[in-house]
């Protein structure tokens, strides 16, 4: 199969344009619409994003690559024409390319990690556009290319479809949390966080190589930000190091993300079961309980958009599309006093909504192996 520089069949097109100059209902993209692995979950219009430095244009014939943090994997296709961020860069395919094709391999998990390979900077890295037009990419007839875009686009729709049963059975806990407690916003009986629970972390290490033989790995922040716990989303510690048994992930732990967008900050997962070797990093805490307490419970407490929105209005951050949310403004945040006898009453209604998540979680796993072992199979011929 040929192999080109992406530069020689796609342009990345930066073309700037000042917001006060566009009609106020363009719709903007910035980075915290786009979620880790490319789906687009939202959108402003500049009027309402108050927009004032330069922007990139797009339109529905491109595809936009996250350049901030590249490892998130932030490549998707609109479906709408308008403004994004600079940290986008939006790739418009030439004739000799499919631009489903391209989507696809820009967000293969090996490619994400060549991505972040070469990107620059310590604390926010970028990925220059000079660089990404040198990305060598295999380039089979068109017709092809959209064949191997199509089995992956109805592979990745499966993987949807089960998100989505996924999704319906977390609307059912919280639909039983409400029916038994009401609206947090509502509660008259209140304590302070900090007398239920004491947070803790780990230590920020990795690797230098991602595929270094390691018996000990540490989560990544997207192990929890679902709001379900994926032990896979990890990535393995150096091979020298032991992390210390505090450290370790217990089945039954309760884990919040003390980073991420202002929509995901302080997300919360419940661990069911868990490998041995799972590590803490330092952007994902878990909660040492202080009181008699049932972790499902403050699960879905802390998973209620009331609450949701109390951690976001906690976190701080200049950029927009990483927040922190602070151990000691989590200890003062308010939240409902329920007694131990009715959290226990709720965690046994809830017990087979979550038997059946289990099911579609471990089902959702095998559809994402399922599906990376097909990016890989598709781009070196063999699918």
């Amino acid at each position: 199969m040929r192999i080109v520089e992406l530069g020689s069949v796609a342009t990345i097109e930066r073309s700037g344009v000042d917001p006060r100059a566009v009609d106020p209902e363009t719709l903007y993209i910035g980075l915290e619409h786009i979620e880790r692995g490319g789906r687009i979950i939202g959108h402003d219009t500049v009027a309402a994003a108050e927009l004032a430095s330069t922007k990139f244009q797009f339109t529905p014939e491109h595809v936009l690559f996250g350049k901030l943090r590249p490892n998130l994997g932030k490549v998707s296709r609109p479906w709408f024409a308008g403004v994004c961020s600079t940290d986008i860069l939006p790739i418009r395919p030439g004739q000799d390319l499919d631009r489903n094709y391209l989507a696809h391999y820009l967000a293969q998990p090996s490619m994400v990690d060549f991505a972040a390979s070469r990107a620059s900077g310590a604390n926010l890295p970028r990925l220059g556009p000079a660089v990404l037009t040198s990305f060598p990419i295999p380039l089979p007839p068109l017709p092809e290319q959209r064949r191997i875009a199509a089995i992956l686009d109805h592979a990745d729709a499966l993987r949807a479809m089960r998100r989505q049963v996924l999704s319906h059975l977390d609307s059912l806990t919280q639909s039983i949390f409400h029916d038994m407690f009401g609206d947090p916003d509502a509660s008259t009986e209140n304590i302070a966080f900090g007398s239920v629970a004491t947070l803790s972390g780990g230590r920020n290490l990795v690797a230098a190589d991602s595929s270094a033989d390691s018996p000990f790995r540490v989560l990544k922040i997207s192990a929890v930000t679902t709001g379900q716990f994926k032990p896979n989303e990890s990535k393995p510690l150096p091979p020298e190091y032991v992390p210390p048994a505090g450290h370790l992930v217990r089945a039954g732990d309760l884990l919040m993300s003390r980073a991420n967008t202002t929509e995901l900050v302080g997300a919360v997962a419940h661990v069911g079961s868990t490998p041995p070797n799972l590590a803490l990093p330092d952007k994902v805490w878990r909660f040492d309980w202080n009181v008699e307490a049932e972790p499902v419970f403050f699960h879905a407490l802390l998973s209620t958009p009331a609450i949701r929105r109390r951690i976001s209005r906690l976190s701080s951050g200049t950029g927009g599309s990483m927040k922190n949310v602070s151990k000691a403004k989590l200890e003062t945040m308010p939240i409902p006093s329920v007694a131990t006898d009715l959290q226990r009453a709720f965690v046994e209604r809830a017990r087979q909504v979550a038997y059946q998540g289990e099911l579609m979680l471990a089902a959702s796993a095998a559809d994402s192996s399922l599906f990376a072992s097909l990016q890989s199979r598709a781009f070196r011929g063999e699918l």
